[in-house]
């Protein structure tokens, strides 16, 4: 057949300025668009590349092995048909194999050449010490190749035809079944591929491949080094249709495939099935997609929900094939909706053949057809007469010669990501531990390996967590055997119930898919588990930059192996080979260090040195350097005579306690008009159904008025500028009460709310009026004040007043009360400052439901889902560890606009301070006897110990169903419950000390609190009775 090479120098000649390929264009700060190579371009590069090859490595001799391993961009193409022309086989090892795995590969091919990108020129430098004749060449950069090249005498020109069974390539196997095995790639392969498209069809049918070769332009987010791959560089080449090339600095992520389409505008996307998946998750996945003429998967199963969402908007197009086979040609299929399953062509020969195990699964086997000519297979395998796939499908219910792939014959478990795991050796090694039973790996259709572990009968009723750091060891031992994908982390290992043991054949062999059928729910479970909490950063503990960089190369080693042996600080580790799993293990092993970590911080920040910094904390995080950034624009505009009645600015208002506050202000005779500014832009729309669920009335528009915007943004972001300047003109008091509710969230995480509290500085300094601002903010704020910190002595009553200081370390140690101090005082700065005239800082405490006022008192919250677990477990805990001063919400909402109106001033330099919480102090145990009498027609409930209470949680939690979850939601909130359990029963000094506010300030300033009583049994009956549990 005609050489690769010659075809190149063709179509440069014939199609000079023809699109080869559409590759990023990459500066110091990432993509910066895509630019257009030619085919006159690609056969300038590769025969730079051939001439570089042949002045440092020599020529190739006959079938000499040249290996190449790099970031995932157009030297890949360049690099295999340079090979080739310098006579050399190119040899592709992934970037994902361990050391030995890549050392295998070397000493079976006879291979002592390895080209390389440099970023991998450490990782191949560690394989010399395994191979001392290894020579290692760092190859040019993209734009060293693309630069005009006059070819030398020393230029090779290669060989015009290549015999159908010489080899073209070298790949490999995954390594699944223990270490990868090349796989010699023959010249017959691409010589069937050039004339797949010509493949006969029943009439009226397409082929599924056609569309994919002959689609104008493809999105492709395969590696090079990956046969689905290399039937992209093949289509480029033989059907002249250009691909498009991710930018090779960053991980593939679902975003950075959204805005390659949105930029290069491709007519078909081609995806791993969790690409996919992810891309499904985004709020504009679908309709980006919906631009395409079909997406392309392959690899692995797509999840039936997210196929089903993708075939609603475009078509969805499924392949399936192998190194060996390289691809199975398959019939487009009648029907769209069908796009899981699989109807072969005939000329693939390949035949159903059902398997013992179960009758209704059934083996692809490809048979030796007399021609062969659409057959892959046996060009690489001649001897043969049949390849057994071991790939087992499901023939569709009604539809004869529609399979639906479901798994493998040889127990290789295929992971969303399209990698493939063999899981016996890694069983084998854990159930050699006296302590197992058996060991199962799962991840079928999931992004990463877990672990199923029977315990032995003398251990089934250990302890969880003892028996997993028992066994880990061993577990540890089995990972270090298998590639850093194939991992099992120990948040991924579950325990059978002795009630459901491993299924077992009566040779007492186990059954998988029995097994893996009986545990279910407990593995989807799992997996649901392990989403919930992958984009969930913990609370950092504050360290030294050196500190957090050792700590984070410790970690990238841990998770990429060798590649990271000779790491540099300022090397990017994708570059490297690092794969969205491997950011996504790196991730929680840093947060698992008390570090501030996602995925996302990893692909934003892929550096040594730019993920401690992002980690730490050492720049922007940090209260100090947040409150000096945020310092309000000055005004020199003199403040005017307090107003006859106030217009307020109500900065956050649909929520439970900005109802009620857009209430009060519409009962206070002293209001005049209420301006309402909201995120949402059916924000009137929802504060009408938000009254109407709380009994609270009407909203008169002759009195309210709403805005959409966003305080952080220029001018409020509203739509039209006079909006802001007329509410500059008008506003008198601006009531800031928006603010996400989160407290595992980082302090950096508030950054848009902080930025929002300056630019309501600026909009007071800004005003003639001067208003007032009023800040609800929280006890949160003032919980490690030094009172708290330096208990005087067991039983004090520890009181922490009411009076504003400065002092950053005050909030307790989480993002949220951070954030209220923070904001607090950049206003106590700018007060300071004269740049306004007068603030009230309000720090409010726990809310209760309402006391005069409908409105359900949110069930999800903790107080509703202890009742509610309480309730279905028939066990009150008898205390709770801390007394009870919560506050109706109805009635902090009166206070609030009460101390808005009396703390108003003209000018002063004093921030005025409140806390609003209960003075009038009450046990729990005051409230469990009205409690338990309300329940009582229907059922006894016990009281016990808080600390028992919290075991009993513990002791259900890790086995609880979904439906036991709903009947127990305290379940959902375990942390926080223990948390309490925690702090009651230690402290940094072992006191016992109960923590009070003290209120004489806001008490003085507001008559309605004055009269507030202490919570009661009245109330708690409102609640319940709203609650309906």
């Amino acid at each position: 057949m005609r050489a690769l090479t010659v075809l190149v120098d063709q179509l440069a000649v014939e199609k000079p300025d023809d699109v080869w390929a559409k590759s990023p264009i990459i500066s110091s700060q990432g993509a910066a668009g895509w630019e257009d190579i030619t085919f006159s371009l690609l056969k300038n590069a590769v025969d730079a590349t051939a001439d570089f090859i042949i002045r440092y490595l020599g020529p190739g001799a006959p079938d000499e092995v040249l290996a190449y391993m790099g970031v995932n961009d157009v030297r890949y193409p360049f690099v295999i048909l340079a090979a080739l022309k310098a006579g050399y086989k190119p040899l592709l090892p992934s970037p994902r194999n361990s050391k030995e795995g890549n050392v295998t590969l070397l000493e079976k091919t006879k291979c002592s050449k390895f080209l390389c990108s440099g970023e991998f020129f450490a990782h191949i430098a560690t394989l010399s010490a395994s191979m001392p004749s290894l020579l290692t060449v760092q190859i040019p950069s993209i734009d060293e190749l693309l630069q005009p090249f006059t070819p030398t005498p020393m230029t090779p020109v290669g060989p015009s035809n290549i015999d159908d069974h010489e080899t073209l390539m070298i790949l490999h196997t995954s390594g699944t079944t223990g270490l990868p095995k090349p796989i010699r790639i023959k010249a017959g392969v691409a010589h069937t591929f050039e004339s797949i498209i010509s493949i006969p069809t029943p009439p009226g049918r397409t082929s599924t491949h056609c569309s994919l070769l002959l689609t104008r332009l493809v999105l492709s987010v395969t590696p090079f080094f990956h046969v689905f791959g290399i039937n992209f560089l093949l289509r480029s080449l033989y059907y002249q249709k250009p691909i498009v090339l991710l930018p090779a600095d960053k991980p593939p992520t679902a975003e950075l495939i959204l805005e390659c389409i949105l930029k290069t505008k491709p007519s078909a996307l081609a995806s791993a099935p969790s690409m996919l998946e992810d891309i499904c998750r985004l709020p504009t996945g679908l309709s980006v997609l919906s631009t395409l003429d079909f997406v392309f998967y392959g690899g692995a199963p797509l999840a039936e929900a997210c196929g089903n969402q993708i075939s609603d908007v475009t078509s969805v197009y499924n392949g399936i094939g192998s190194i060996e086979v390289f691809f199975m040609p398959t019939l487009r299929l009648k029907n769209p909706k069908d796009w899981q399953y699989f109807e072969w062509n005939l000329e693939a020969g390949v035949v159903m053949e059902p398997t013992e195990e179960n009758p209704h699964l059934a083996e692809a086997v490809i048979k030796r057809r007399a021609d062969g000519k659409y057959q892959f297979a046996f060009w690489n395998f001649p001897e043969l007469r049949e390849w057994r796939t071991h790939d087992l499908f499901e023939q569709h219910p009604t539809k004869k010669g529609l399979w639906k792939f479901v798994g493998r014959l040889d127990d290789i478990i295929v992971l969303s990501n399209g990698e493939k795991v063999n899981p016996v050796a890694f069983e084998k090694i854990v159930d050699g531990h006296p302590w197992v039973q058996g060991a199962l790996m799962l991840g079928v259709g999931h992004f990463q390996a877990g672990l199923l572990v029977e315990p032995s009968k003398d251990h089934q009723r250990d302890d969880e967590d003892k028996f997993i750091d028992k066994i880990w060891p061993l577990i540890e031992e089995a990972n270090t055997e298998y590639p850093a994908y194939a991992r099992v982390w120990k948040s991924s290992v579950i325990l059978t119930k002795p009630e459901k043991p491993f299924k077992r054949a009566s040779k007492g062999s186990t059954m998988r898919r029995a097994t893996y059928k009986l545990y279910e729910a407990e593995i989807e479970k799992l997996y649901k588990a392990q989403e919930a909490t992958v984009e969930e950063p913990a609370s950092a503990e504050q360290s030294s930059v050196p500190e957090v960089q050792e700590l984070v190369r410790k970690a990238i080693r841990s998770v990429l192996g060798s590649r990271a042996a000779n790491l540099a600080d300022d090397a990017n580790i994708f570059q490297l080979g690092a794969d969205s799993l491997q950011a996504l293990q790196l991730s929680r092993i840093l947060t698992s260090s008390r570090l501030k970590c996602n995925a996302k911080t990893v692909y934003d920040n892929p550096t040594v040195t730019q993920l401690a910094k992002a980690v730490s904390g050492a720049e922007d995080q940090n209260p100090e350097n947040i409150i000096s950034r945020e310092e309000p624009c000055i005004s020199t505009s003199p403040p005017k005579s307090p107003p006859a009645a106030f217009n307020v600015l109500l900065i956050g208002s649909t929520g439970s306690l900005g109802s009620y506050l857009l209430r009060e202000l519409l009962d206070t005779s002293e209001i005049s008009q209420i301006f309402c500014l909201n995120r949402s832009l059916d924000a009137h729309e929802r504060q009408q159904k938000s009254f109407e669920a709380r009994g609270l009335g009407t909203i008169p528009p002759s009195r309210v008025r709403f805005y959409t915007g966003e305080t952080s943004a220029p001018d409020f972001g509203l739509e039209f500028p006079h909006d802001f300047d007329s509410l500059q003109q008008q506003t008198d008091i601006v009531i800031i009460n928006a603010w996400p509710v989160n407290f595992n969230s980082p302090l950096e995480s508030f950054e848009q709310v902080i930025a929002g509290t300056k630019q309501c500085a600026d909009f007071s300094s800004g005003s003639p009026r001067k208003p007032h601002i009023v800040f609800v903010s929280s006890i949160a704020s003032v919980l490690n004040s030094p009172a708290v910190r330096h208990v005087p002595g067991d039983g004090d009553e520890i009181v922490i007043g009411e009076d504003w200081d400065p002092d950053n370390s005050l909030p307790a140690k989480q993002g949220y009360g951070e954030s209220k101090h923070v904001a607090a005082s950049i206003l106590s700065n700018a007060l300071r400052a004269g740049h306004i005239n007068s603030v009230a800082v309000l720090r409010v405490g726990q809310l209760a439901g309402a006391a005069e006022k409908s409105g359900v008192w949110n069930r999800q919250e903790w107080l509703p889902s202890l009742l509610k677990t309480s309730t279905t477990l028939s066990l009150l805990p008898s205390t709770l560890p801390s007394a009870i001063d919560w506050v109706p919400t109805d009635l902090a909402a009166r206070y609030i606009v009460q101390l808005s109106l009396s703390s108003y001033h003209r000018s002063t330099t004093h921030v005025k301070t409140f806390n609003i919480v209960n003075p009038h102090v009450v046990p729990w145990s005051f409230l469990v006897p009205g409690i338990q009498e309300f329940y009582s027609p229907g059922r006894k409930i016990e009281t016990i110990p808080y600390a028992d209470w919290v075991a009993e949680l513990k002791r259900i939690s890790p086995t609880a169903a979904d439906e036991q979850i709903a009947q127990m939601p305290a379940l959902k909130l375990l942390d926080f419950f223990e948390g309490l359990n925690a702090a009651a029963a230690e402290s940094d000094t072992g006191s016992q000390a109960e923590v009070r506010f003290a209120t004489g300030h806001a008490v003085a300033k507001s008559k309605a609190m004055a009269g507030l009583e202490g919570i009661n049994g009245r109330m708690m009956r409102k609640w319940m009775d709203e609650w309906r549990f």
